[in-house]
This record gives C-alpha cells, sequence and structure tokens, in this order.
C-alpha cells in the first residue's frame, strides 16, 4: 500500500524537476541540407523587449544554445532573416564576437558549448506561414556560405511563450 503512494509522489517530483527545462524552449529544425555543419543546436528561447512608445516597433532577444563540433571563426557572421512564402527578409547582422563569449583573437572551439544572444530582433508579427531563421556565415568570400542554419516559429506573444530572461 505504501508503494502505491510513493509511485505518483516521485512521478511528481520527477516532472517539477524536468518542467523548467523546457519552460520557454522553440521548436526549430535545421535548414536544406546545410544546416549544422559548425556543431548542433541544442535549444532555441526567445524574451519579447517591450516597446517604448506606441511608434516603437516590439522587438525579441534571440538566445541560440549549441555546442560546436569545428572552430567556429572571428570572422563568422550571425544573420537573422524571416520566411514567409517565398520571401525572406533580413532583419539583423552581428558579428560572431558581438554576441557570443569569444573576442577579436579567439574563437568558439570545436567541443565547447555557446550561447548566441541576438538582442533587438525586430518581431515581424505572427503568422502560420511566417518562419525565423538564424544563420552563421562565413565571412571572407563574396556570396557568404552557410555553415550552420536554424528555422523556427515565433510563437503567439502570451506570457507563458514569450518572456522576459
Amino acid at each position: 500500500m505504501a508503494m502505491s503512494n510513493v509511485q505518483p509522489l516521485l512521478l511528481l517530483v520527477a516532472s517539477l524537476f524536468f518542467l523548467p527545462a523546457l519552460h520557454g524552449a522553440i521548436d526549430f529544425e535545421y535548414c536544406g541540407k546545410n544546416g549544422n555543419d559548425y556543431g548542433t543546436v541544442n535549444r532555441i528561447q526567445i524574451s519579447q523587449n517591450p516597446s517604448v512608445g506606441p511608434e516603437e516597433s516590439s522587438s525579441l532577444t534571440i538566445y541560440v544554445y549549441g555546442s560546436a563540433s569545428k572552430n567556429i571563426t572571428v570572422g563568422t557572421l550571425v544573420y537573422v532573416t524571416f520566411k514567409d512564402g517565398e520571401f525572406t527578409g533580413l532583419l539583423k547582422t552581428y558579428n560572431l564576437c558581438d554576441v557570443s563569449a569569444c573576442n577579436t583573437e579567439a574563437e568558439i572551439e570545436a567541443g565547447t558549448n555557446f550561447l548566441l544572444t541576438l538582442p533587438e530582433v525586430l518581431y515581424v508579427g505572427f503568422d502560420e506561414e511566417l518562419k525565423y531563421s538564424v544563420s552563421l556565415r562565413q565571412k571572407y568570400v563574396d556570396e557568404p556560405i552557410i555553415n550552420m542554419c536554424v528555422d523556427f516559429k515565433v510563437p503567439t506573444p502570451s506570457a507563458s511563450t514569450l518572456f522576459s530572461a
């Protein structure tokens, strides 16, 4: 009899243990065939930055957590775009070291975890077909080469999905 009371309690404790890890995580998928040359993306989180005034647009901060399988060099650019049907629009471009823990003399080394913090990304709005995309691209070529890319949808604004970090 004591065993039947313990099992639900253990299930409750286990579910509470894993609940914080799931809070705020956004579903994503790798773009096309060239999605993850630099490593893997483990998680994406989004926080909404409130508008300053009625004339201001809302913006997002996107957090990309991953692990590098190859060295990600200092000259890498981080692009944030949105896709709506056949249209792709550029929202923001960052230098890798402006949004990660690297500096101008270092890189994100293979075998390490990384966090890309992408602030002030324009919130385009919610549409079922609208996807955001974050990609890492080599800087020193005429036509940038995409070495990592993920697509994701931003959920409708609500307290449970868009949160302040």
